[in-house]
């Protein structure tokens, strides 16, 4: 039979039972969208924490503290580390969240420096926009992200009550894709800790060195430098950082793939089960098709190509909508103020499309091989 003839069947075949052309499809689409949800989750992470992080940069932290808002380190601290050797540069920064831990509406406004902030954060925005803000005491710029979900615009007058009624004149909007830093608010350290009447204290320093080699050697001068005193640090290189204060979080990814895979193996079973039972209604068809010259090998191709086709359509649509969604619905989650996005890659893409096709393709490979082996007179006894 030739490609073309061959092709035809199985398209006859695929639209004569639609009920259960259609039961399969939704089936699988279903669970490989679940799996690709899940699967651009953990992706999304990894995207902010290598965004996000800088391999030349160093986080002083306040040692033993867990949670942003309740590290405290004096801000006179940075002349010291500025003198360290191999230090570059030093920016104190200052968190204001308005909550801490895990939430999907977080307000995170950063305290920067905007004299040395481009030396520390990739951020795509007009000179224009960044010198109005540089330049202006109670402005603030923010990211794309934050900026349209809440709907502000340029020139707008914010306030945040929920922030100790803070307040800043939106002067730009910047760009900073797959980074945390698409969902900050940031405003002049000075300002915001004259707005929070609280001067003098910072929420962590953000260093940078010369050389990356040399961030294991800079961390440890650090604390020892702070050793003896009573508010000491604990220094790691940035993305070492973002790693440990999301720690739980991706422990809690990695169980949810471990789930999606295991939903994946159970719907194997339920298209090995269905597939099944089609291939028993159609042992009578089969037999026929064997005394039309087809052998046993060619009626196994013919069924796993169908069902193979249908996963492999299913897998589109599902990938299609996990795609969606994580493209335009603006979802994000926050944890322990940095801010994650489901990042659908194009690794993802590839797994979302490989399991529906073998699903498919494996689901009827199981059953279809025992049924198209039997004997053609038993074959056509078998159904009525």
């Amino acid at each position: 039979m030739t490609g073309v003839r061959f092709g035809k069947l199985i398209l006859r075949n695929l639209t004569r039972a639609r009920a259960r052309t259609l039961l399969t499809v939704l089936g699988v689409a279903m669970s490989v969208f679940i799996f690709a949800a899940l699967l651009s989750l953990d992706h999304g992470v990894q995207r902010m924490i290598e965004t996000t992080g800088d391999d030349s940069v160093i986080t002083v932290f306040e040692k033993y503290k867990a949670c942003p808002p309740f590290s405290h380190l004096p801000v006179h601290y940075g002349e010291k580390i500025a003198g360290i050797e191999g230090v570059d540069a030093v920016m104190p920064v200052r968190f204001l969240l308005s909550t801490c831990g895990t939430t999907t509406d977080l307000v995170a406004v950063h305290g920067v420096d905007p004299a040395v902030l481009r030396e520390f954060m990739e951020i795509n925005i007009s000179d224009e926009q960044y010198s109005a803000f540089a330049s202006e005491k109670g402005a603030a710029i923010c990211g794309r992200q934050v900026a349209a979900k809440y709907g502000w615009q340029v020139g707008q007058q914010v306030s945040l009550p929920q922030l100790n009624g803070i307040s800043f004149a939106l002067r730009g909007i910047y760009d900073a894709p797959g980074s945390s830093a698409n969902q900050l608010v940031l405003v002049d350290r000075v300002y915001l800790d004259q707005s929070q009447e609280q001067q003098g204290i910072v929420t962590l320093f953000r260093v940078r060195v010369a050389d990356a080699s040399q961030v294991g050697s800079v961390s440890r001068a650090i604390d020892a430098n702070f050793a003896n005193y009573e508010t000491q640090t604990k220094s790691s290189p940035e993305k070492s950082f973002i790693a440990a204060m999301i720690h739980d979080f991706k422990e809690m990814v990695s169980f949810s793939q471990l789930i999606a895979y295991a939903a994946l193996v159970l719907l194997l079973a339920a298209v090995v089960n269905s597939v099944s039972m089609s291939v028993r209604d159609r042992l009578r068809e089969m037999a026929i098709l064997k005394l039309l010259g087809f052998d046993s090998e060619r009626v196994v191709t013919l069924v796993t190509t169908e069902t193979a086709l249908l996963g492999l359509l299913a897998a589109f649509i599902g990938a299609g909508l996990a795609w969606a969604l994580t493209t335009f619905a603006n979802l994000s989650i926050s944890v322990e103020g940095f801010t994650i996005r489901p990042w659908m890659s194009g690794d993802v893409i590839f797994l979302a499309l490989g399991a529906g096709l073998s699903l498919g393709f494996f689901g009827a490979w199981f059953a279809a091989r025992g049924s198209a082996r039997q004997p053609i007179i038993a074959a056509l006894r078998e159904v009525d």
